[in-house]
């Protein structure tokens, strides 16, 4: 039997333990450990039975050549802790691992990496998906699509054909975007949105927000 390529799991919250749940019984990968930024772990910390390092001293245990991370981290402050975590991953000369369910229908272009494509996701032809994207159970990704960079798409969304979503947008469980709309990048569209027009970055939706609110603040 093939070896598997050893994997850690940057995040040892809730998402982190859900990641090791599908990685261990889904993908080609055994997950061998968690890691967590120094300032946040606690002393012989363990998670689903396995240890975690702190990130600061990763490269002493393990080289790039002999393991892949992937980051498990959500949408807080609109994608950017886990596109921060993402990019120091890269620039410390690992790989960072995708999955994408084996109970997925994809026939997408491209996957970029760190990816997070759960079950019952619909992948429709000559779309493409970014890096650092997490879609969650149920989606529908219509053809033509594409979804940038940084991306959380929570369950059960529709995008229609020729949709463009800018990167590190957050799009809510149940929300529908009619054919050929463009969402600007770091929207925020809350649970059921309905956007029939395309929008500015950092744009709010929400259901009883009709036009879109423009967020009056920096988001990194």
């Amino acid at each position: 039997m093939k070896n598997k390529r050893q994997l850690l799991i940057f995040g040892s919250g809730t998402l982190g333990e859900v990641a090791n749940y599908y990685f261990t019984n889904d993908s080609d990968y055994e997950v061998v450990g968690f890691v967590e930024m120094q300032e946040f772990m606690t002393p012989g910390a363990a998670v689903s039975g396995k240890p975690v390092y702190g990130w600061e001293s990763v490269a002493e245990t393990f080289s790039p050549s002999d393991v892949d991370l992937f980051v498990a981290i959500g949408y807080r402050k609109t994608n950017s802790i886990r596109r921060l975590r993402y990019e120091q991953v890269l620039a410390a000369g690992y790989t960072c691992a995708s999955y994408i369910s084996s109970k997925a229908t994809n026939f997408s272009e491209s996957i970029g990496s760190n990816c997070f494509i759960l079950e019952n996701n619909v992948l429709q032809p000559f779309t493409r998906i970014g890096n650092n994207v997490t879609l969650w159970s149920g989606n529908h990704i219509g053809h033509h699509s594409a979804i940038e960079d940084h991306c959380f798409v929570a369950s059960h969304a529709v995008i229609s054909g020729n949709c463009r979503i800018g990167e590190s947008c957050f799009i809510g469980v149940n929300c529908c975007m009619h054919d050929g709309v463009t969402i600007g990048p770091k929207s925020v569209l809350g649970a059921g949105s309905i956007v029939a027009d395309s929008c500015e970055p950092r744009s709010v939706f929400a259901p009883q927000a009709t036009p879109p609110r423009i967020i009056q603040r920096d988001i990194i």
